[in-house]
């Protein structure tokens, strides 16, 4: 099996096997390693507790460039323009309480 990681940016870094299970990448000036572990349920590698989601939520939607984002999306949603894809109740839901909250 052949492993790609993909960055931000869109280059891709080859993974070589380790061990078993491990895997190290190297970008341009560091060299990661991947530990891969096999589950049933995508939470049960949820790097973040509750409280820490919560926390990280109330900071990034605090945050006023982060707000504007969110009503720009839904203009141009709205008038057909969008890269937004996905469930547009929870969307217009997420964008109504963030309104609310200001």
């Amino acid at each position: 099996m052949k492993i790609y990681v993909k960055n931000d940016d869109g280059k891709m870094y080859e993974a070589f096997q380790v061990d078993e299970n491990t895997y190290t990448f190297k970008t341009e000036n560091k060299t990661f390693k991947l530990s891969l572990s096999e589950s049933n349920n995508v939470n049960d590698f949820s790097p973040l507790s509750e409280e820490q989601k919560k926390r990280l939520t109330k900071v990034i939607f605090s945050n006023d460039d982060i707000l504007e984002q969110l009503r720009d999306a839904r203009k141009n949603r709205d008038s057909d323009f969008s890269y937004y894809s996905g469930d547009e109740a929870e969307f217009d839901k997420l964008v109504d309480e963030l309104n609310s909250e200001r």
